[in-house]
């Protein structure tokens, strides 16, 4: 799969495409079926139009909290016999390009055949149509996916992982929920408890609810079994911004500046404000015993 990413007016390619475009934040089984039916049309290349960083960074012109980022998206879309990904560089300048000037760029990258769902919508405000696009391109359109009488969608599943519900963002992402995230220097309280843990940037990831997870976490081509914390440490060092802390068992070594993979598998229990740090390091044991079954089963 050849990538070609960055401003709209640079990109080229000659070779007449099928292509599916969208934000694909997370790249759910909605997100899937569309690709899944560009690669099997066989009378031209197959390709992905994507755009970065996500629309509403710049159109709320705040942080956005996304499933995935630039490069997981790479990586899934890899996965696919897919030949190109495009990635458009989403600025100010792109928000506002009209309909016919979205359509000219279609063209310009040699697009012959868009695959599309029903409500997909581009250009200024969102103001061109599926009847636009059938005037300059071949047109199909894939129905909407269903669970549990709702559309899947990113906002859906975002639902589930805010609410702890791993196992129904699983089966509609295809795939366990995962982040990637930089280990920086806490405050070192976990250390004076017994459970030195890893203080993850997690950039603009979305986390799951506050509480205690059983995770896996993927270190420099090793994976480890983890217990992951996340919320506002109430009993010891509260902090307003929340934390996303690993105590990654059986691992010794000093990872600051290190990047981790970690997969959620299962909610244990929710964040909770202990008497002292007695019973801290008492709640402690009990959840790395859960985990430490949890990864033997």
């Amino acid at each position: 799969m050849k990538i070609i990413q960055g401003n709209y007016k640079e990109m080229k390619n000659d070779e007449p495409i099928t292509i599916t475009m969208g934000n694909f934040d997370g790249l759910h089984l909605g997100h899937q079926q569309l690709i899944e039916k560009v690669i099997s049309f066989r009378d031209t290349k197959h390709a992905v139009l994507t755009f970065d960083p996500h629309p509403s960074t710049i159109l709320r012109n705040q942080k956005f909290r996304t499933l995935t980022q630039k490069e997981d998206k790479i990586q899934l879309f890899s996965s696919y016999p897919l030949d190109y990904a495009f990635i458009v560089d989403f600025n100010p300048e792109f928000s506002e390009l009209s309909v016919m000037g979205f359509i000219e760029f279609l063209r310009s990258i040699k697009v012959e055949r868009l695959v599309i769902g029903r409500d997909a919508r581009f250009g200024f405000r969102g103001e061109g149509t599926i009847q636009d696009l059938r005037k300059y391109f071949y047109v199909d359109i894939v129905d909407d996916l269903i669970f549990n009488h709702t559309r899947v969608s990113t906002t859906y599943i975002k639902d589930f992982i805010q609410n702890g519900d791993l196992t129904s963002a699983r089966m509609l992402l295809n795939r366990q929920y995962s982040i990637k995230g930089i280990v920086v220097h806490g405050n070192h309280i976990g250390h004076k408890l017994g459970f030195p843990t890893a203080n993850i940037d997690y950039d603009n990831y979305l986390l799951p609810k506050n509480g205690v997870y059983y995770v896996r976490v993927f270190h420099k081509d090793k994976w480890y079994a983890a217990m992951a914390n996340i919320g506002n440490n109430p009993t010891l060092n509260f902090t307003s911004e929340k934390r996303l802390e690993i105590y990654i068992l059986n691992f010794k070594k000093t990872i600051y500046g290190d990047m981790l993979n970690i997969v959620f598998f299962q909610y244990l229990r929710p964040e909770m404000k202990m008497k002292n740090k007695r019973q801290l390091i008492k709640q402690l044991k009990k959840d790395e015993l859960e985990v430490r079954k949890l990864s033997k089963s």
